[in-house]
This record gives structure tokens, C-alpha cells and sequence, in this order.
């Protein structure tokens, strides 16, 4: 009984001591595979462009909010929560101003400032671009946001789709993919989805997208579609 009693507690301090190993090792090994993924991730740079600014309001919901303030928000946002994964991300714009440069006398104010945000995009030599955009239609029912994609590019469609799967999560209308052939993301040098967070025509988008609340989620939502696609493309568990 005696030989039995020692055997128990050789046994017992063996496991307490297994256990603190373990309670020290566990959190140094799962530090290391944030850092590892964050090291991965940071061989990456995602371009972030809140679309219209300065002079260009965009669209606007019936209390005159206008997009250019709601796409600036949310791309901040995403912007710091990618960093945050060790993504590089560069945006466009940070304030309120559009990249247009000023000619006299000329015309193409739009196309200019689209060209603008390309000429950027390629300067970074990016994997991809996410332009961020508010809708508008004559449908007051319409709502909800939508992806759309370069059809001629099969890495955008799939980026879409994945960024499209997680607006769907904290939306209440799930919306589908479309091919778009918006300027800035049918580009063969850049790979670009554009999306539309919402109708600002849509008296129920338009109150959600001035909460901080919802424009947080919305961002969540485009960065872990974004993440979902580049630790896929990097082999990166998640």
C-alpha cells in the first residue's frame, strides 16, 4: 500500500509538472504561429481605395450624408484592421480630398481621378485592389451590400465571392456577386473588386451605414473575405 501510495503521488507531480510546461510552451508556440502568419502575411500589400473625395461627394442618402465621408470611414477601418495581421496596405486617399491633379481649362476631372488611384495602386505593386463604394437606385426596396468583379479575371471573382460570403454574415438581405466593368478594376496590370456597402437610397442602409457600429462590421467583413483570399494564395493555415 505504502509503494502504491509513493507511486500515486510520483505520478500526481509528473502531471503538475507536465501541466505547467504546457501551460508555459502552449502560449510561446501559439505566439510564434501569430508571428509566423503575420511574417507571411507582411510579404503582401492590399491598396484600399475609398472611392470619390474632395470636389466629388458621390452619392448621398435623403439626409445629404454623402458617400465620399461613409467610404473614407469604412476604408480606415479595414485599412486597420488588415495592419493589424501584419498586411501591408497603402489607401488612396486618408482625408478628404480626391486624386485628380488640377489642369486649367481641361475636362476629365473623373477619369483623371480614377486614373489617379490606379497609377497608385501599380506604383505598390499590390496583389489586389478593393475600392469601396455606397449605391443609389431608384428602387427604394433595394438594399444590402454587393461585390462585384472584373469578369475577365478569375482572382477577382474569387476575391468577391469570398469578401461577398462575409457581408452576407452581417447582413440582413444576402447579396450575390456581379460582373462589374467599373475603370478602376478592369485593369490587366491590377487585380480590383469593387464594393458596394449599401443604398443610400435605402432609408434602412442608409441609417446603418451612419452608425460606427454597423461600418465596423462591414469592415470586418471585407477584411476577412481579403484575408480569407490571401492566406488561400500564401498556403497559410488560418
Amino acid at each position: 500500500m505504502v509503494v502504491l501510495f509513493f507511486l500515486k503521488r510520483k505520478i500526481f507531480r509528473f502531471l503538475t509538472v507536465l501541466g505547467i510546461l504546457f501551460c508555459l510552451v502552449g502560449p510561446l508556440f501559439l505566439l510564434f504561429q501569430v508571428r509566423k502568419t503575420q511574417g507571411v502575411l507582411g510579404k503582401l500589400t492590399v491598396v484600399i481605395d475609398p472611392g470619390h473625395g474632395g470636389v466629388d461627394g458621390g452619392t448621398a442618402d435623403r439626409q445629404g450624408n454623402l458617400e465620399k465621408a461613409i467610404n473614407l470611414k469604412i476604408a480606415q477601418k479595414v485599412g486597420k484592421q488588415l495592419r493589424q495581421t501584419g498586411l501591408k496596405v497603402v489607401l488612396t486617399r486618408n482625408r478628404d480630398t480626391d486624386l485628380a491633379p488640377f489642369l486649367a481649362g481641361r475636362k476629365g476631372r473623373h477619369r483623371r481621378d480614377l486614373m489617379g488611384r490606379i497609377n497608385k495602386a501599380l506604383r505598390t505593386r499590390c496583389a489586389f485592389l478593393i475600392s469601396i463604394h455606397c449605391d443609389y437606385s431608384m428602387d427604394p426596396r433595394k438594399q444590402g451590400a454587393v461585390v462585384f468583379y472584373n469578369y475577365l479575371s478569375e482572382s477577382s471573382k474569387e476575391i468577391a465571392g469570398l469578401i461577398q460570403e462575409e457581408l452576407n454574415i452581417v447582413q440582413e438581405r444576402p447579396g450575390k456577386i456581379a460582373p462589374g466593368k467599373y475603370l478602376i478594376i478592369r485593369q490587366k496590370e491590377l487585380t480590383g473588386v469593387l464594393v458596394e456597402v449599401g443604398f443610400l437610397s435605402s432609408q434602412v442602409d442608409a441609417e446603418k451605414l451612419q452608425t460606427d457600429q454597423y461600418r465596423e462590421q462591414i469592415a470586418g467583413a471585407i477584411s476577412k473575405g481579403i484575408l480569407r483570399h490571401c492566406r488561400k494564395s500564401l498556403d497559410v493555415s488560418e
